[in-house]
């Protein structure tokens, strides 16, 4: 479960269940044992990194094969095509604007790092970092993307994001000969230069932990989704079985259930009352089939398609109960997430905030990743990041 070969897309803990059943259901459970440990400052073979709101995702490093220097954006993994930059001509065949002058900046100066074989980081800033008084405070602040960071002018981290010419938070490394059959590693030890800000992303955990009550609410929370997972697991499984984005499958509600949750994030609901819950999930299901059908050219598939959307409400009146059942889940889960969350946050330097018509607004840092044998998956205030992802437009782009 959320084990990845190259670093593209991370999954929410709580989506596990959706993407593989009970199974991805057991791996949430796993990785909150684990964590567990660590709140626990027990012995742990997991480690925990401060997800950045960095943009673009920048690969670079020595391609195996050539020997020479590279970089690139996640295409470099493309089967068909990869696109290397050795060159800033090469950047300019392929890219243009803001992004073609970031990939510019970085084969400009990550070429004069210590890199040993192929790292993958986000990037922070490039001429883009200002001196700004926000609530009275001195700061050096730069957006890559949707949060805004700040730190104060007098911390050494200030003092050197001043001087360099590029920023950048350097998290995974790839192992094997092959670029696009590379797996990726968490970590990337990189030491920056006077033009090269590197950003360290471990979390510090051993600032952090939970008080005897708290570590009490804590295993319930575990123990209770551990049940849900065993009285749910069939029902899981028989959800992700039917979803598909073609054919018969395209129609089944299963297939617009992860869908369905972004969208409640999207106008700023979290899955509170399960009723209610239940109330929008089939509304927005009749909504985006109604799309689909009003596409279709031909009566006999627009009435075959029909039936499919028909049989599929009435499959959610015949499992209400389970329906339920899984959307508790998914809160619960949501639940003893943000309960960490709300923990770690307090140990990051920087400031964030998002910008808005009214100036500045304080808000948490993007999230967190939890790495564990091989395997990662993302803690992120979803009602906090994910809403201000979704809506407030991209700085870099």
């Amino acid at each position: 479960m959320a084990n990845v070969k190259q670093l593209k897309h991370l999954e929410h803990l709580e989506d596990e269940m959706l993407n593989y059943g009970v199974e991805g259901c057991k791996a949430a459970v796993s990785f909150l044992q684990e964590l567990k440990k660590m709140l626990g400052h027990q012995e742990s073979s997991g480690f925990m990194q401060t997800k950045w709101d960095g943009a673009p995702s920048v690969v670079c490093g020595t391609d195996p094969q050539t020997g020479m220097f590279f970089v690139g954006t996640k295409s470099v993994f493309n089967k068909n095509d990869p696109k290397f930059c050795y060159s800033e001509e090469q950047i300019d065949g392929w890219y243009e604007g803001d992004l073609a002058e970031k990939l510019k900046f970085s084969l400009r100066y990550f070429s004069t790092l210590d890199i040993q074989g192929v790292v993958q980081g986000d990037l922070l800033f490039t001429s883009d970092i200002r001196r700004q008084k926000i609530n009275g405070e001195e700061l050096y602040t730069f957006r890559p993307n949707t949060i805004t960071y700040a730190i104060p002018v007098t911390h050494p981290i200030g003092r050197a994001a001043s001087r360099a010419k590029i920023g950048v938070v350097f998290h995974t490394h790839y192992t094997g000969d092959v670029i696009p059959e590379m797996q990726a590693r968490a970590g990337a030890k990189i030491n920056g230069s006077e033009d090269v800000l590197v950003v360290k992303n471990d979390t510090p955990m051993h600032r952090v932990g939970l008080s005897r009550t708290e570590m009490n609410t804590f295993d319930r929370h575990v123990s209770k989704i551990e049940s849900m997972c065993r009285s749910c697991g069939d029902f899981l499984d028989e959800l992700v079985s039917e979803t598909g984005t073609t054919g018969d499958a395209k129609f089944h509600i299963a297939s617009y259930l992860k869908q369905f949750f972004n969208n409640e994030i999207k106008n700023a609901r979290s899955i509170g009352n399960i009723d209610e819950a239940m109330y929008n999930m089939l509304n927005f299901y009749e909504e985006k089939t109604n799309k689909e059908l009003a596409k279709i050219k031909t009566i006999a598939n627009l009435t075959k398609k029909r039936n499919l959307v028909y049989g599929s409400q009435l499959y959610v009146e015949k499992n209400k109960d389970k329906f339920k059942a899984m959307l508790s889940l998914y809160r619960e889960l949501q639940t003893v997430k943000q309960m960490v969350i709300d923990k770690l946050d307090h140990l990051e330097e920087f400031r964030t905030y998002v910008q808005t018509d009214k100036g500045y607004k304080v808000t948490t840092p993007e999230g967190y990743v939890l790495h564990k044998d091989g395997s990662m998956i993302k803690f992120v205030n979803r009602l906090e990041f994910a809403y201000n992802n979704f809506t407030l437009q991209k700085q870099w782009r």
